[in-house]
């Protein structure tokens, strides 16, 4: 298994967490019940880079 893909089940983990929580971070920490379009937008990107590890 490419170190990729462990990188990428990592972050599909990381993800899960994040929405189990209720809050995400970036810079910052982001909660979904107080800032919510950040919250999603943030747990899209971090979706979207967790995949694109498996097409490296």
């Amino acid at each position: 298994m490419a170190w990729t893909s462990i990188l990428g089940i990592a972050l599909l983990l990381w993800v899960a967490w994040d929405l189990y929580a209720g809050s995400v971070w970036l810079h910052r920490e982001y909660f979904r019940n107080q800032d919510p379009w950040s919250y999603w937008i943030l747990i899209l990107v971090w979706i979207l880079v967790a995949v694109s590890c498996f097409y490296w």
